[in-house]
């Protein structure tokens, strides 16, 4: 599958969303949990810390991808100051946002008109992408999504966690379960109920 047939997907399965898991929080929160990395010390990461965030990154989605192809999508908010070689040297090369993203993004990212978007797509193995989840857990590179078009999974992760998007409630149970230890102390987010909201997906049975 190549870039622009997974870019059709995550638009089919996320109803032209932006990939930014907190925004996707609000539209798609039936199939949202979030695991939460926060240290209890107010004392900088230490690289130790930070490689600690990146190997949780890497066992959850490797819990959700390994084996199948998935979309790597990336948003350059200010590429001289990110680290970007590692999405490059992994094939991701510059792409048009979809039409209405830079719309979306505008009232949460600061500079999102002057954004580059990035995307490859690849066959997941676990420690594929172990120098961009530290570049994500030291907050030097924007945001990032990984998709896999076959099941709509996505997972998107940030310096103090990740927000992960599981289609089935099954599935979403035993990702819980697996990580539980990695969930919030309120338990874990997201609801197998559907929802009739106006303009809030719906997980189709």
């Amino acid at each position: 599958m190549n870039v622009h047939e997974a870019l059709d997907a995550w638009q089919a399965q996320y109803s032209g969303q932006p990939p930014v898991g907190f925004m996707l929080r609000f539209s798609h929160e039936s199939v949202w949990t979030r695991i939460h990395y926060l240290r209890d010390s107010s004392e900088p990461a230490s690289i130790e810390d930070d490689r600690q965030t990146a190997s949780r990154f890497d066992a959850v989605a490797s819990a959700l991808f390994t084996g199948t192809t998935v979309l790597v999508l990336a948003i350059h908010l200010d590429p001289r100051h990110e680290e970007t070689a590692d999405l490059r040297e992994l094939g991701a090369a510059m792409i048009a946002p979809v039409d209405g993203w830079i719309q979306a993004l505008d009232e949460y990212l600061p500079g999102s008109s002057r954004a580059e978007f990035v995307a490859t797509t690849l066959s997941w193995q676990r420690g594929c992408l172990d120098r961009v989840w530290l570049a994500v857990a030291r907050d030097r590179i924007g945001r990032i999504a990984v998709f896999c078009p076959a099941t709509g999974d996505a997972f998107c992760p940030y310096g103090g966690g990740a927000d992960v998007f599981v289609w089935g409630s099954e599935r979403r149970s035993k990702l819980g379960d697996r990580f539980r230890a990695w969930l919030p102390s309120a338990g874990m987010p997201g609801s197998p109920a559907k929802r009739s909201v106006s303009g809030m997906a719906i997980e189709r049975s």
